[in-house]
């Protein structure tokens, strides 16, 4: 910031002037007065001090320029805080709310709907400490839109003579190099990594084990898989998870036995999950389908492959729910293994939950941010 700055010389003639003043003051001639002091020669008043507050901190999040339309999360400080207030601009229409642990250092602070897309949002904590000194702190970030941007995309055919048992690995890939920048393992090698994990005969890896294997890829992805009735509630869910962790949500299609990525959507939701919500489209990568290699055509040749399903294709709802490929059908706890020609049991048969489980459901996996219960269990939904 520029300044006024007074030159030396002019300093020292008036330090000189002070000094004669005060001088002339002690012995005061007897045919002349002292002249009053003026506006320079007045002492100076002692200078302000200013405290500033005590730094309160958020969490990191992944990319504030596409964040969660869920606001929520954790705050920390250097000092106990006794109290402390949240505000977020532009004000929602639902409540938001922050809480302080009991040693005072850290808490949470969250709200209960979902923000518009595309919003800037800035959110602030103000409190004061257990010395009653002010605390404060802001972030700001942008919402995700429509559809996330920036998703890789890696196809299931890192082997092109290989079984198409690795679509659901691949799409575990990508939700790992998006959400951590970082690409640690191949499809093949996920694939085999989350095999072990399984809670059923699946020749791939089951609903249990991507959750599993996404999380121990790196645990900051808390994701967990849901069971819907109905395609319809499933979808919704879909969008809604989508837009609430602002990460990619895996649909369980094909009869439970594919899994594109579901980044983006076209229609409108509402703030709170069982609002009503009007889903017109998807967009999808998928692993298969954006694999544009010919010796791969061999895998379901009657459907059809583009370079879109790598950056993100919309399916129109209709097609979404009819055709085979995508939601048409329910998961199917029974499938026949190419590898034998025999009917195998793929339900869900470790004992945790009553079979049937996953049969004649439609399951998706989301990132719930759900970090009390096991990735392999059913998720637990959680709000502030």
């Amino acid at each position: 910031m520029a300044t006024d700055r007074m030159r030396r010389s002019g300093a020292r003639a008036l330090v000189a002037c002070a000094v004669l003043v005060g001088a002339c003051a002690a012995h005061p001639p007897t045919a002349e007065r002292p002249s009053p002091p003026t506006a320079r020669t007045a002492p100076a008043a002692s200078p302000t001090v200013s405290v500033a507050p005590a730094p309160i901190t958020f969490t990191a999040v992944g990319d504030p320029a596409q964040a969660p339309r869920f606001i929520a999360g954790r705050w920390s400080a250097t000092v106990p805080l006794r109290d402390l207030q949240l505000t977020v601009v532009p004000a929602p229409a639902f409540a938001c709310r922050a809480t302080i642990d009991p040693a005072g250092r850290g808490g949470t602070y969250g709200c209960e709907g979902l923000f518009p897309p595309s919003v800037d949002l800035r959110i602030e904590l103000a409190g004061t400490t257990s010395d009653g000194a002010r605390a404060a702190g802001a972030r700001a970030v942008r919402t995700m839109g429509d559809r996330l941007t920036g998703v890789p995309w890696f196809t299931e055919f890192e082997d092109p003579n290989g079984e198409a048992l690795a679509c659901a690995a691949a799409s575990a890939r990508i939700i790992q190099a998006f959400t951590t920048g970082r690409d640690t393992a191949t499809a093949r090698e996920i694939l085999e990594r989350g095999r072990p994990l399984n809670r059923s005969a699946d020749p791939g890896i089951d609903p249990a084990a991507i959750a599993a294997v996404i999380t121990a890829l790196d645990a900051g992805n808390r994701y967990h898989y849901y069971r819907f009735a109905s395609r319809d509630a499933a979808t919704r869910a879909a969008v809604y998870w989508l837009a609430r962790s602002a990460k990619p949500v895996i649909a369980l299609s094909l009869a439970g036995q594919h899994a594109p990525v579901i980044t983006g959507y076209a229609g409108a939701i509402g703030g709170l999950f069982g609002d009503p919500a009007t889903i017109t489209s998807l967009v999808v990568e998928d692993p298969q389908r954006g694999d544009l290699d010919p010796a791969t055509a061999i895998h379901r040749p009657d459907k059809s492959r583009s370079a879109a399903f790598q950056t993100g294709k919309a399916v129109p709802i209709d097609e979404w729910y009819t055709d085979d490929w995508w939601f048409r059908d329910a998961y199917k706890g029974s499938i026949v293994f190419n590898s034998d020609a025999k009917l195998h049991d793929v339900d869900r048969n470790d004992g945790a939950y009553p079979r049937p489980h996953w049969d004649g459901t439609f399951v998706i996996l989301v990132d719930d941010d759900d970090d009390e219960n096991p990735p392999d269990r059913e998720g637990q939904a959680r709000t502030p």
